[in-house]
């Protein structure tokens, strides 16, 4: 059985990974973490265009049939380079789309908020998305977030003081949902509920990608038996993701390491 292809710039898209190894355990994955370039959310478009690009075709090659872009700032930045890497044969779940569809679904209309690294809030393209469903927007970058998750998730948290300046001015109290925006994000969103009034709904990407990539692989006519196996690939060996993995799908991870740029 073909593989499903995930990448994200570090642990954040373990969430995705791990939801959908959940819900489709007889599927393999490879997950592919730029941890050399993390983070995207503060690169240019044409950077992280170009670093998606790569690491599609480095997955394409390892016989990927489903791409997985477990990223909001490839997803709001880079699908249209990703697919091009792709080939019109293989199919590219972002992250974004199946949220929006969610939100939408749940909250017609809506007052929406969406938090995001800088690329993807700059970008405008959830904005875009939920507007033009007729939903009301509040958006904000919270750039220092995804990075401060990628060292501090082993802990099992980040810096209070760091959320309170982003979540504690009350720019999210009249929504009805806030979109966690980063898949970083849920990994911390005990914390992120904690700074939000009760009746505001977090939505994260996790389970609703998962579900999107079943759909997408029913009509795959396929053996589906036992327990598939994970690849990890990372472009530089870091302890934070070493950790996060094993955090995520045991101790038995082993990680490899495939550089795919000179720099």
């Amino acid at each position: 059985m073909k593989p499903i292809g995930i990448f994200d710039s570090g642990i954040g898209g373990l969430t995705v990974a791990k939801a959908i190894a959940n819900r489709l355990p007889h599927v393999p994955l490879i997950y592919f973490g730029d941890t050399a370039h993390l983070p995207y959310g503060e690169k240019s478009p044409e950077l992280i265009q170009y670093y998606a690009s790569r690491i599609s075709h480095h997955l394409r090659d390892q016989g990927c049939r489903i791409m997985v872009v477990a990223c909001n700032s490839v997803s709001s930045n880079a699908l249209h380079a990703v697919q091009d890497a792709l080939g019109p044969k293989i199919p590219a779940i972002d992250v974004i789309a199946p949220v929006i569809q969610e939100a939408i679904k749940r909250f017609p209309g809506g007052r929406i908020g969406v938090i995001g690294t800088r690329a993807t809030i700059e970008s405008g393209h959830y904005q875009e998305l939920l507007k033009g469903h007729g939903c009301e927007v509040t958006a904000m970058a919270t750039p220092l977030l995804a990075s401060a998750i990628e060292e501090g998730f082993h802990e099992g948290s980040v810096s209070d003081a760091l959320l309170e300046a982003y979540l504690g001015g009350g720019t999210f109290d009249e929504v009805d949902a806030l979109i966690l925006g980063c898949t970083h994000y849920p990994l911390i969103t005990s914390q992120i509920r904690a700074f939000l009034p009760d009746h505001v709904a977090v939505i994260d990407s996790s389970i609703v990608v998962a579900n999107s990539v079943a759909e997408a692989l029913s009509e795959m006519d396929e053996e589906k038996s036992g327990k598939a196996n994970q690849r990890f690939i990372v472009s530089d060996l870091t302890p934070s993701f070493s950790m996060g993995a094993q955090r995520f799908f045991g101790s038995e991870v082993h990680l490899e390491e495939s550089p795919l740029w000179d720099f």
